[in-house]
């Protein structure tokens, strides 16, 4: 083999090996950018409502009991209206003496989750209610969905402990001793729903 040949051979040998190094290079160029690719997504809150209904009688010694409230997935209770109803058994309003002599309940009510504790007092019924700001919609850019339900999860409150109690201050008779009451506790909520954006 002449000096020619190898001269020939050589170039072949280093053309093969900046080839090999060009292929390599492109591919990856070309996985990083696959892996890069963002997929848009478009999350939206759809509103549900619900209601729990208990009764009880509260007596001298009060009344309580917790409510615990589980929506799953990934819903956010937003707001909470808490109705308590009762009538008074033994209602002397307006009968010989001329003032209100009704039973009077105080209503107390706190939800750790959703940072809310308050009372309120009444003759025929009462009233509390919480309510927080609600997620809005949004577009997420993002390598994948479950990225995007990872940031719903950061939004959820999907599962809160309603506590509640009730005490009663009845007319100063010998005969009444307390009065037969209605819950209404009324959770509205949202859940997300997640669409991939087409192009």
């Amino acid at each position: 083999m002449d000096r020619q040949d190898r001269l020939v051979i050589m170039a072949g040998v280093v053309i093969l090996i900046i080839s090999v190094i060009g292929i390599v290079y492109h591919e990856k160029n070309y996985v990083a950018s696959e892996e890069v690719k963002e997929t848009s997504y478009m999350v939206s809150w759809r509103e549900y409502s619900d209601e729990i209904v208990d009764s009880g009688y509260v007596g001298k010694d009060g009344w309580h009991n917790n409510y615990e409230i589980d929506v799953k997935n990934d819903a956010c209770i937003y707001k909470v209206e808490i109705k308590v109803d009762w009538s008074d058994n033994l209602n002397f309003h307006g009968f010989i003496l001329p003032w209100n002599w009704s039973d009077r309940v105080e209503v107390s009510a706190s939800i750790d989750e959703m940072g809310f504790s308050q009372s309120a007092a009444g003759y025929d019924g009462v009233e509390l209610s919480v309510e927080k700001d609600k997620p809005d919609d949004f577009i997420s850019k993002v390598n994948d969905k479950e990225t995007v339900m990872e940031q719903v999860k950061d939004m959820a409150r999907s599962s809160i402990n309603c506590s509640l109690s009730l005490s009663i201050t009845p007319k100063p008779m010998f005969l009444d001793k307390g009065n037969d009451f209605t819950v209404h506790i009324i959770y509205h909520y949202l859940t997300p729903e997640i669409k991939e954006q087409t192009q």
